[in-house]
């Protein structure tokens, strides 16, 4: 049914040109009958071109470009109809979405041979050429054509996939490659030879080698579930293997986020493998689902072969919050009803990335320091003020420093202005995250 419809598309093309010049032409005694009615020369394909713009220079031009058109048109519906990518279906869809008006581009850049029968030209009608070109001409250019595409290909082709020691990924770009110059070509599905001890159309056999290396390939990731504090770093190991060849070369691949961020884009070394430090910065918190895929468009591959499948592998990531001590320093001969309850209450609020555990390296150490105001009237109250210096220690040394502002507040003996300073504090802290930063970027987990 296409190929009638492309047939009977330029039969309706090639008939217009002809009419519209038959009613400007008139009676005119010299106007050719070819240009009344659609000529038929057994054995050639026929092309008519007219063009009416009133610039005779460019109106030959063009007529000449149309009657060249309708012969590659002609040409095109027939290896339309004998191209069998056009019929063939996969259960994905077509995969060969190569469309007529691309062939006919083909043919007619390709088109040699082409004989001049008559032109004509009338200030009227404009100008009109007749071209025709031997069908057996063509047929002959086209087996040569095919004979050089079949024998180019496969010099190139052949002792690639025949050798085992080559890379995988070299022979996949080079099928690739044979893949590419056969769609460019008007031939795509008349191609026949054998390959690789297969005989049939040559861009299945292409197709078929292509879609076989990519299912030997397997994808291994060790290892495949990892627990990394935010911050810190992970090993991790990527092999990409097949049993289709000796070696695997350097293999471009990414591993991906489940929100589609590469977080690592690299290549193989030539045994497919890859050893590098996965860092958590890249990642979030909790539970990451990442995905290790071949990059395509690396590779050479583009959407018209979106359909064949890709190797994949997940591994599962799981960020968690640093563990991080906290020693609470009293300040000396003061008693704080609560105060380590309040201040591992201060590190265990909020979004932190950091969570309280044992004393170890690193710690925060949070010093209180509390001094009380002299009393100058009898009976006033007693007034105290607070403050702390909040510190991170690794290792033994002080990496990070911070100390807070003093709070003041009163209360009917030392001990209630005390617990009611250090309250101001520890509200004061709360509201302030100044001291949070501090420590999450001497923690390098920003």
């Amino acid at each position: 049914m296409r190929n009638f419809a492309a047939l009977l598309f330029v039969s309706i093309f090639v008939i217009s040109c002809a009419t519209v010049g038959t009613s400007k032409t008139g009676s005119d005694p010299n106007r050719p009958e070819w240009t009344k009615s659609f000529p038929v020369a057994e054995g050639y394909y026929i092309g008519i071109g007219t063009s009416n713009t009133g610039n005779e220079s460019d109106d030959r031009k063009i007529a000449e470009d149309r009657a060249r058109t309708n012969i590659a048109a002609s040409i095109s519906t027939k290896l339309h109809s004998e191209t069998e990518i056009y019929t063939r279906d996969d259960s994905n869809g077509n995969i060969y979405n190569y469309a007529e008006d691309k062939i006919t581009a083909v043919v007619e850049q390709s088109l040699s041979g082409v004989e001049t029968v008559d032109t004509y030209y009338s200030p009227e009608a404009g100008s009109w050429v007749y071209m025709k070109l031997s069908i057996a001409l063509w047929e002959n250019t086209q087996k040569e054509e095919m004979a050089a595409l079949i024998h180019r290909i496969k010099e190139f082709l052949t002792p690639v996939l025949s050798d085992f020691d080559r890379p995988l990924v070299t022979k996949i770009q080079e099928l690739i490659k044979a893949r590419n110059l056969i769609l460019e070509s008007p031939y795509a599905g008349m191609l026949k030879t054998s390959l690789n001890g297969e005989s049939g159309s040559l861009i299945d056999l292409v197709e078929s080698n292509l879609k076989q290396y990519l299912d030997s390939i397997f994808l291994t990731i060790n290892p495949e579930n990892i627990g990394v504090e935010i911050g810190q770093s992970a090993d991790i190991s990527i092999t990409i293997s097949s049993n289709k060849a000796s070696g695997m070369g350097n293999f471009p691949f990414n591993l991906v986020s489940d929100d589609n961020k590469n977080v690592i884009s690299a290549l193989t070394d030539q045994n497919g493998k890859f050893k590098s430090e996965l860092r958590s910065t890249e990642l979030n918190m909790g539970m990451n689902y990442l995905n290790l895929v071949l990059d395509r468009e690396a590779i050479g591959f583009d959407d018209s072969l979106r359909a064949l499948s890709f190797p994949e592998k997940e591994v599962i990531v799981d960020v968690q919050t640093v563990s991080i001590g906290l020693d609470v320093l009293m300040p000396e001969g003061i008693e704080l009803y609560g105060a380590e309850g309040s201040v591992k209450s201060l590190f265990s609020a909020g979004d932190l990335p950091f969570k309280i555990g044992l004393i170890d390296s690193p710690y925060i150490k949070f010093d209180i320091r509390i001094s009380d105001f002299p009393t100058y009237l009898e009976g006033a109250p007693d007034m105290a003020q607070a403050n702390a210096v909040i510190s991170l220690v690794r290792r033994g040394k002080t990496v990070y420093s911070f100390e807070s502002d003093q709070f003041k507040d009163g209360g009917l003996t030392p001990e209630q202005a005390h617990d009611r300073a250090f309250a101001k504090l520890i509200k004061g802290l709360e509201s302030n995250t100044e001291y949070v930063k501090g420590i999450v970027e001497a923690l390098a987990l920003n």
